[in-house]
């Protein structure tokens, strides 16, 4: 069997743990970072700009691009990041005859929605400069012209190394007094998503990743006590009554009718026993 050539535009928290997924399974894999790294068995590491069209030390042919881009946290990183390296990728899976593309985008594009139910129909109306160059990149990826394209807005990311638990530990500062909707996705079932998306051929698409339990801010903070042995009915949610930036309730719908299966299917379980170093891991890579 033909051993799969895969590049990893972006090899942050998610781009790195896709690639060492992906090298389990026996991928070659070229992950493009920031700065120079040393390789590592099965990835290669290359030093490259993600807003430039080339990137010296990529081979000539690939099977699979992915673009796992993330800001860079200077002022308007998001404009200078996202659609350029969305341009970028369409150039390189062009070039090289790549078969599939697969990008990382965000449920921020659908812009709260004021406790709705979201799908991938639902009307993006995200707004600010992030949510622009969002639009802008996922744009560039659905009208590029390339079949094989798969557009993953995915939903706040936690896993090993990303603890979201401290947030919820102050209930008195969460907007909305807490009843405004969470929606979650550990780095292990999202990975999974990237993984299985590396095999479509089809038209342009797009998919939520999210565990599919939306649950109130309110509430998980009221676990996260329990958890922690206090008692949640003494929690006071006092906080500014001010609207949460994210307030839907995301379906994943269309990624569990392609096979996919949430290996946390909602933030207990990950919470529970998703949040240390080998407790993602399974079958996904690191």
């Amino acid at each position: 069997m033909k051993t799969l050539r895969l590049a990893v535009l972006g090899a942050g928290y998610i781009g790195l743990a896709a690639a060492r997924a992906c090298r389990d399974a026996g991928a070659s894999v070229w992950a493009v970072r920031r700065r120079a790294q040393a390789g590592e068995a099965g990835v290669s590491f290359v030093a490259g700009d993600l807003a430039s069209s080339d990137i010296p030390g990529l081979p000539g042919a690939f099977d699979a691009v992915v673009l796992t881009v993330a800001p860079s946290g200077e002022s308007d990183s998001y404009g200078q990041t996202y659609p350029l390296a969305a341009r970028t990728a369409v150039a390189l899976a062009r070039a090289t005859g790549a078969r599939a593309l697969v990008y990382t985008s965000s449920t921020g594009v659908y812009g709260g929605q004021d406790g709705a139910w979201v799908d991938e129909a639902t009307p993006r109306r995200g707004s600010g400069p992030g949510n622009r160059a969002l639009l802008e990149a996922e744009d560039t990826l659905l009208g590029s012209g390339l079949d094989g394209v798969t557009v993953l807005r995915v939903a706040g990311i936690y896993g090993p190394g990303r603890d979201p638990r401290g947030r919820y530990s102050q209930p008195g500062l969460l907007p909305m007094r807490g009843e405004y909707w969470v929606n979650l996705a550990h780095q292990a079932d999202i990975v999974a998503a990237i993984m299985a998306s590396l095999a479509y051929a089809g038209p342009p698409r797009v998919l939520n990743v999210a565990d599919g339990t939306p649950t109130t801010a309110a509430d998980v903070a009221r676990w996260c006590a329990a958890a922690q042995g206090r008692d949640p009915s003494s929690l006071v949610f006092d906080g500014e009554n001010s609207p949460s930036r994210s307030n839907q309730r995301v379906s994943n719908a269309a990624l569990v009718a392609t096979g996919w299966k949430a290996r946390f299917p909602s933030f207990r379980e990950g919470f529970a026993t998703g949040l240390h170093a080998d407790d993602g891991r399974g079958d996904q890579g690191p």
